[in-house]
């Protein structure tokens, strides 16, 4: 039998303890729906606890990685399309020069030639100068710190990478140069003997050459050169000798004379025509016998990659040579000891060009401005200087897509991986949790609605008591 008094009932209680547990399931629901998580605390689940803490340690590593992707992906798109414009800049220069490839223009069409030249070369510096994320990465800030060289025995070198953290030296000695292929016309009392058509190949392509009986060999010399730039070969007089030289050096330079009608014989090379140049010879790095690619040798050794290309002629040792610096180090892996590395080699006029000269000669007052006699040497230069944009274009492009977009989509593949991983091992499910909500937010008005009942009831029994007892 129920007693009425000021202290609680059973059935209170047990409407107090529901509530209570009704409004504390509830708030983990609401807390699991913010937070998106099943396991808030250790005791929700210890094991569990454990595995998610760990997932997502690498889940926040893969994400600052993939954050590191994206700005490196910002950078490396700038200097594409800085290097794209300055790719535009030399074909201006280019098709300048090809106006007097015949050297028909007037000297007034000349200056105006120049002029549209000068105002590239000035766009194509400005280019290099341009600030990326706070530094002239066209202009030798992403390149590596090179100390020692001589350049009267290296031309060029170009470091693609080192181990981080070192110092690295290049030593060694140059054993034989790289030669021209050269053949030699023998004429006499220096001029043509006989009349003769021959097609002139080298390298670069062939051309048309007519030749007459008694024409000056210097006057021949002249046209070949004003064609250097087709054919990659040059001409020079000396004495009755007639030499036909390729502007390149190595196993690759080569120079043929194709006689179609006449008279026109050459000596040297292989004895029919054609003659080909040999590579160097070198040691470096404590490596014999290397043959390069002409003057040039391309070096791997234990993760220190470079090129390094010889003066022509040049033999002996060479003065040591020190690489230090980072070039471009981006973090696109989550192990931070192997960062990805991109070196670009400064590029402004003076810098570009290659064995027929630099591009800054183009402008006025250079020894290759004004364009007539000097059109196709300027033409040879624009054409090295756009190979070796070309090799830097290779460079960035492929570090592109070999190292930032293969990264960004790896580290997306693991990123999707791991959130569903945590998913499983959380087991959140938003609908589930939703429901639950509902349900504790249900039985916690019923705990009140039951609590307000007995309240109730108890005034109704204190009413009827009173009642009874005349005290209303």
């Amino acid at each position: 039998m129920s007693r009425i008094g000021a202290t609680l009932s059973g059935m209170e209680r047990s409407l107090l303890n529901r509530l209570a547990e009704a409004n504390a399931a509830a708030t983990l629901n609401s807390l699991r729906m913010a937070s998106g998580q099943r396991v808030l605390v250790p005791k929700d689940d210890p094991s569990a606890f454990i595995t998610l803490s760990s997932l997502q340690a690498q889940l926040s590593r893969i994400t600052a990685t993939m954050d590191n992707a994206t700005a490196a992906s910002g950078v490396v798109q700038q200097i594409q399309t800085a290097l794209s414009s300055m790719e535009e800049e030399l074909q201006t220069i280019r098709s300048q020069l090809l106006l007097d490839e015949d050297r028909s223009l007037t000297s007034d069409q000349r200056a105006a030639a120049q002029a549209n030249i000068d105002a590239a070369l000035d766009q194509l510096n400005a280019l290099a100068n341009t600030s990326i994320n706070g530094r002239h990465l066209l202009g030798g800030a992403a390149d590596y710190l090179i100390t020692g060289r001589d350049p009267q025995q290296v031309a060029r070198l170009q470091v693609y990478a080192t181990v981080p953290d070192s110092t690295p030296t290049i030593t060694g000695s140059v054993t034989s140069a790289a030669t021209q292929a050269t053949l030699v016309h023998t004429g006499s009392g220096g001029k043509i003997t006989a009349d003769a058509t021959f097609t002139l190949s080298g390298t670069r392509g062939s051309t048309s050459i007519t030749v007459t009986n008694n024409e000056d060999l210097d006057d021949v010399a002249g046209r070949i050169n004003d064609l250097s730039h087709t054919t990659g070969v040059t001409a020079s007089v000396s004495g009755d000798d007639l030499t036909l030289q390729s502007v390149d050096y190595g196993s690759g330079a080569s120079v043929a004379v194709d006689v179609t009608s006449g008279t026109f014989n050459v000596t040297g090379g292989d004895g029919d025509g054609t003659a080909n140049g040999t590579d160097a010879v070198a040691t470096i790095n404590g490596m014999t016998g290397l043959v390069g690619d002409g003057n040039r040798f391309t070096v791997s050794q234990n993760g220190f990659r470079f090129q390094i290309e010889f003066q022509p002629g040049f033999t002996g040792s060479f003065d040591t040579i020190t690489v230090s610096g980072q070039a471009l180090r981006f973090a696109l892996s989550p192990e931070l000891d192997y960062p990805s590395t991109l070196a670009v080699p400064s590029l402004y006029a003076w810098d570009l060009g290659g064995i027929s000269g630099r591009l800054d000669q183009l402008a006025s007052g250079g020894a290759l401005s004004g364009l007539d006699g000097n059109t196709s040497q300027a033409i040879r230069v624009v054409d090295e200087a756009l190979g070796q944009l070309e090799i830097v274009q290779g460079v960035v492009d492929g570090f592109y897509n070999a190292s930032v977009q293969t990264a960004s989509s790896l580290l997306a593949d693991f990123q999707e991986d791991l959130e569903t991983t945590i998913e499983a091992v959380d087991g959140y499910d938003e609908n589930e949790e939703s429901y639950l909500l509902s349900k504790n937010l249900q039985l916690s008005a019923n705990a009140v609605a039951g609590l307000a009942m007995l309240t109730e009831q108890r005034e109704s029994l204190v009413a009827l008591v009173e009642l009874l007892a005349g005290l209303r």
